[in-house]
């Protein structure tokens, strides 16, 4: 090698600068608007500004616009999303967002095309996943509580959004976990109301000592119900035989 070429060679390693991470949390919005609208932008990275910015109506606005956006993240930020934000997905993307079980088509003539959620649930990462447990609306959390993974499915139990209707569905469903029906068992807030007591309690799946540490706090009728259910334990049926007897007896 002749010494112009031994010199190119070591200016090239001394001044080569080394790209830095993307910083999504910290972008400025003139920044941010700008990776965005960049169509050579990876859709892995257009990704993680959904899942930094799904409370920001208008980061999301952009990102939809995006043409390579990819199809689980446009699921994502429509099951997070507000109505508005919905809506504009439907107007801009010509996409109806479905749940439903249906698979997703180019109608003919120009229609909408259906963008079946749940199925593009299942091909999410599991930080798609996690953060749409945390943060998605109703739909998403009724899918995603039923995830074989223990932390998918727990996090669905801390999402801000979840209501106590459904965490009384939640507590009556036989095909969940263990694990989520003792998270619901142990709440506090959540077992001080009588629906999702004796949902719990009438539950096979629900711990035998948290069903019995339930068994005073229920009315004889709901007592009966429990003394001839045979798809409880035998020990939760017997506490609820001794407290219906007990009850009985003090009247």
């Amino acid at each position: 090698m002749d010494i112009t070429a031994l010199w190119k060679v070591i200016c090239v390693k001394a001044f080569r600068r080394r790209q830095l991470p993307l910083d999504l949390e910290h972008c400025s919005p003139l920044a941010l608007r700008a990776v965005i609208q960049d169509v050579r932008t990876p859709a892995h990275i257009l990704d993680g500004i959904a899942q930094v910015y799904s409370d920001d109506e208008d980061i999301l606005r952009d990102l939809v616009l995006c043409p390579n956006l990819d199809e689980t993240t446009l699921a994502f930020i429509a099951l997070t999303a507000s109505d508005e934000v919905k809506s504009f997905i439907s107007g801009t993307r010509v996409i109806e967002v479905d749940v439903g079980e249906h698979p997703a088509v180019e109608e003919a003539g120009g229609k909408k095309k259906r963008l079946n959620t749940q199925q593009l649930v299942l091909k999410m990462s599991m930080s798609q996943k996690l953060k749409l447990a945390m943060s998605g609306a109703k739909e998403a959390r009724g899918l995603l509580i039923r995830e074989s993974s223990k932390l998918i499915a727990l996090a669905v139990l801390s999402n801000p959004r979840l209501t106590v209707g459904e965490v009384e569905f939640f507590a009556k469903s036989t095909n969940l976990s263990e694990d989520v029906i003792r998270k619901i068992g142990t709440n506090a807030e959540w077992t001080r109301k009588p629906a999702i007591i004796f949902a719990l309690v009438n539950n096979p799946k629900t711990p035998v000592p948290i069903s019995i540490g339930f068994i005073p706090r229920l009315s004889e009728r709901e007592l009966a119900l429990l003394e001839k259910s045979r798809n409880i334990p035998g020990p939760v049926r017997t506490a609820a035989r001794n407290m219906l007897v007990k009850k009985k007896a003090g009247k």
